[in-house]
């Protein structure tokens, strides 16, 4: 009867051995193979934001001349931001997002017409990178909604549609920031921007070219050109601007400023080198960038229970399981090897 026993001890001991085993071996594979398959944009994914802030015009854009000094145009203006899922064209591996832009005067209500039209984003829902070609003539590449899921401390090309190309998007510091209910949230800060870059295409409303007499006019003195010729104007772009994010998801939850300078280059040899034609600042209202801190905690939680807390369990219950197998086949061995009827042998 006690051998019967301890063959059973054994063989639970060895089942529950291999089984803690492959618990032990399947913690690392699910960290590093498994969960990442699991971890991607949502379908349904959804972005709203405000902001506020100015845009200022250094030159009247019907004659193209300069305004004096301290008489340049100031508007103040709200950014309403949305990105939404585009019905029919989303699938397992592309998020297809419509982003639209509603630009208002704060003073008069106004909606600012032709400033920004209605755009396209395909994004890759694994890497949150910009997937060209999917979409006919949406080629971007780098990011733009969101930075990667499992954000690091390095350097992010991020596309630039007045570029139309990507910039590099550099780390600067670890920080926190508070939302609503949850505080000191992680975040990495990110800047872009800092010198001159070369436009693709004229900003809203300038025009790819002047007259030489128009050139004339600007410079205000005559120059070695005809009034009939047309002379392509080269227009450049300032950045410099700030991200908060949160690197589990790759959220953008805050933007203290985001400025930008449209320039347009002088004539040769004439200073200064770059003429400043427009500038637009603008940063994220802190009370709905709490708000939505508050929301991406929510899919921090789900990205860390899949990436941490799965493997942990297994790696808990694997241990728990070959341990106790020990114990049962040890007891076993120690059951089978007669220790327990010794005392019978020192009997008279």
């Amino acid at each position: 009867m006690e051998k019967k026993k301890g063959r059973k001890r054994s063989r639970a001991g060895v089942v529950l051995l291999v089984a803690g085993l492959v618990l032990l071996i399947a913690a690392p594979v699910w960290r590093f193979a498994i969960a990442p398959l699991f971890i991607r944009l949502p379908e349904d994914l959804e972005n709203r934001s405000t902001y506020e802030g100015h845009f200022k015009v250094f030159a009247d854009p019907q004659t193209s001349r300069f305004y004096p000094e301290g008489q340049e145009v100031t508007t103040r203006i709200r950014i309403r931001n949305e990105d939404l899922p585009v019905p029919g064209k989303c699938d397992s591996e592309v998020l297809v997002l419509s982003e639209r832009v509603e630009i208002t005067d704060m003073d008069t209500g106004k909606v600012l017409e032709g400033l920004h039209g209605e755009t396209t984003h395909v994004l890759d829902r694994r890497t949150c990178e910009n997937v060209p070609g999917v979409v006919e003539g949406v080629d971007r590449t780098g990011y733009t909604v969101t930075f990667p899921l499992g954000s690091r401390k390095k350097g992010y090309p991020m596309w630039d549609d007045d570029l139309d190309r990507s910039v590099s998007c550099e780390f600067v510091r670890a920080d926190t920031f508070d939302g609503i209910e949850h505080k000191d949230i992680p975040v990495y800060v990110y800047h872009l921007g800092g010198k001159m870059e070369k436009m693709a295409h004229p900003p809203p409303g300038l025009p790819e070219s002047v007259t030489g007499k128009q050139v004339k006019e600007l410079a205000g003195r005559d120059l070695p050109i005809s009034d009939q010729a047309e002379i392509a104007l080269e227009y450049y772009k300032k950045n410099d601007v700030t991200f908060y994010v949160e690197p589990e998801t790759g959220s953008i939850v805050y933007v203290p400023k985001n400025h930008y300078e449209y320039h347009v280059k002088n004539a040769p040899g004439a200073t200064p080198e770059y003429l400043k034609l427009a500038e637009v600042e603008y940063g994220r209202t802190l009370e709905a960038a709490r708000e939505g801190a508050d929301k991406t905690v929510k899919y921090v939680r789900l990205i860390d229970l899949d990436r941490r807390g799965i493997p942990l369990g297994f790696l808990l219950l694997g241990a728990a399981f070959a341990l106790t197998g020990l114990i049962l086949m040890l007891r076993a061995r120690i059951g089978g090897s007669g220790i327990s009827g010794a005392p019978g042998n020192i009997q008279a």
